[in-house]
């Protein structure tokens, strides 16, 4: 009841049609289709306005909870987020709210949509990938560790068309593996050294069904 007695208000304080406007952005529509694991009460805001702000963030060179909070507190009742957003916020996003959500949100399901989103910019004709293991600075939540990805860059045009998580305790090794089969074999990988080293490690890359 208290998220839609919100929705109302903010709709009474939208006097320029912000909901109108939204109709165009394509990957706040996607982001919209990302779970919501958070309870019913206590809801201030919606998931993919959360989502779709720190992404911002990020663009605009945030790298931690505390820098994507700050930056949303600063920009979040400009005129074209509004627009953006198709909404008016009436109480800015803590950080504590903020860096929960991004620390629990469902990663695959984000990693999914953010795939789809970047074929319908980016031409993926070009069949070369570089992948390489990186730590995401600034993702470490409470006791949690930093979150290390493996991520794929088409080389000629250097942007990223995909990521795969790495287990903790595993190493990039399972993570390519999995990202060569939901990619497909319409791409050339290109390694990095260390996933080239031996053929030990080539060959349980490219063929982890059979053992040398």
């Amino acid at each position: 009841m208290a998220i839609k007695a919100r929705d109302k208000l903010a709709k009474k304080r939208s006097k320029k049609g912000y909901a109108s406007q939204v109709e165009s952005n394509k990957l706040l529509e996607l982001l919209s289709k990302v779970p919501d694991h958070r309870k019913g009460q206590g809801k201030r805001h919606k998931l993919e306005h959360i989502l779709y702000l720190s992404i911002l963030a990020g663009l605009m060179g945030a790298t931690d909870y505390k820098q994507i909070s700050i930056w949303i507190a600063k920009h979040v009742q400009k005129e074209q987020i509004k627009k953006l957003l198709g909404v008016e916020f009436i109480v800015t996003p803590k950080r504590s709210s903020i860096s929960e959500i991004l620390a629990k949100v469902d990663s695959e399901a984000v990693e999914l949509l953010f795939r789809e989103w970047i074929r319908t910019h980016v031409d993926t004709k070009s069949k070369h990938l570089s992948v390489d293991g990186k730590v995401m600075n600034g993702s470490r939540y409470k006791d949690q560790r930093s979150i290390e990805v493996v991520g794929a860059v088409l080389s000629e045009i250097g942007v990223i068309i995909a990521h795969q998580k790495i287990a903790e305790k595993s190493n990039e090794i399972p993570a390519l593996q999995a990202m060569i089969a939901e990619l497909g074999d319409e791409f050339i990988f290109t390694f990095d050294a260390m996933n080239t080293q031996n053929k030990r490690i080539a060959h349980e890359v490219m063929f982890p069904e059979k053992k040398l």
